[in-house]
């Protein structure tokens, strides 16, 4: 099913066709002498081992070798990708079922996540909109691809009376990258951070960025639905609120996101069923 968003959340969001150009992206490159087994943690006191400052990865202008680091100007192809082997698949209809615990594992809540694709500043794109939580509180998210890379681009915040807060992201926020294919590959995206209240006023503006490493690219990973090979990447908040927060996730390709950890919070997620019309389904 298409569908075009409201024209006061489409003129607020940037051009995803011209996403990938607008990006800084910094620090891209391989780390060629260190390799991870798979399901091999990063040792201790290494570039990818947790350091005092809880940032796990090398500053953005080092490498190994002390030169500088390889970047990559290549603007790939703004077609979608292909959702059986993504990392991020997007199929109108597709479904996936989260479960939440904490550090103690006990279950704080499950989480349904539903697919829809809709029209988003004349290209293709996906609402994500899932379950209402316990004040009734429910998210809708635009989720947009340019080439390899899919991104957050628009969140609205819902309840039964409409919403009460409105992001948008410039010119997005990385969720998953399908160039993700060799270990100590690590980048860095920056974006602008809008939020307004539900009406679309009182605008606070924020710069902020994330810093991406590949940690493995075929651990397997057992959860309710399922044993899976999965690409393990950790990502670090570099700019912005929170700078230093570490989050680690599990994606498999043609799944999506199996797993995800957040030390600071104890919280962990996990896949328990998922749904891809003409696609995979588990269990």
């Amino acid at each position: 099913m298409n569908t075009t968003p409201s024209s006061s959340s489409s003129s607020s969001s940037s051009s995803t066709s011209s996403a990938r150009a607008r990006w800084s992206r910094l620090a891209l490159f391989v780390l060629p002498s260190l390799s991870l087994a798979c399901g091999q943690e990063p040792p201790p006191g290494s570039e990818f081992g947790d350091t005092d400052e809880g940032v796990g990865v090398l500053d953005g202008e080092d490498s190994l070798d002390g030169g500088e680091a390889e970047t990559d100007d290549t603007e790939g192809d703004e077609g979608p990708s292909d959702p059986d082997g993504s990392l991020y698949p997007l199929v109108d209809g597709a479904s996936w079922v989260y479960i939440a615990s904490n550090d103690k594992g006990q279950v704080l809540g499950m989480e349904v996540v539903d697919a829809t694709e809709v029209e988003w500043d004349g290209e293709p794109a996906w609402v994500l909109t899932d379950n209402p939580n316990d004040k009734g509180e429910w998210t809708k998210s635009v989720i947009a691809r340019d080439g390899d890379i899919t991104a957050r681009v628009h969140k609205e915040i819902m309840t039964q009376g409409g919403p009460i807060e409105i992001v948008d992201y410039d010119p997005g926020f990385v969720r998953a990258d399908d160039g993700w294919e060799t270990p100590g590959h690590m980048e860095e995206f920056l974006y602008e951070r809008t939020e307004t209240d539900g009406a679309g006023l009182n605008p606070q503006v924020e710069p902020r960025g994330h810093r991406y490493t590949v940690l493995a690219v075929d651990e397997t990973v057992t959860v309710g639905a399922g044993t899976f090979s999965c690409v393990k990447v950790e990502r670090v908040r570099t700019v912005g609120t929170k700078a230093g927060e570490r989050v680690l996730s599990w994606y498999a390709p043609g799944i999506g996101k199996v797993r995800e950890e957040r030390p600071a919070e104890g919280r962990t997620e996990e896949l328990a069923s998922v749904s891809i019309p003409n696609g995979e389904s588990y269990p």
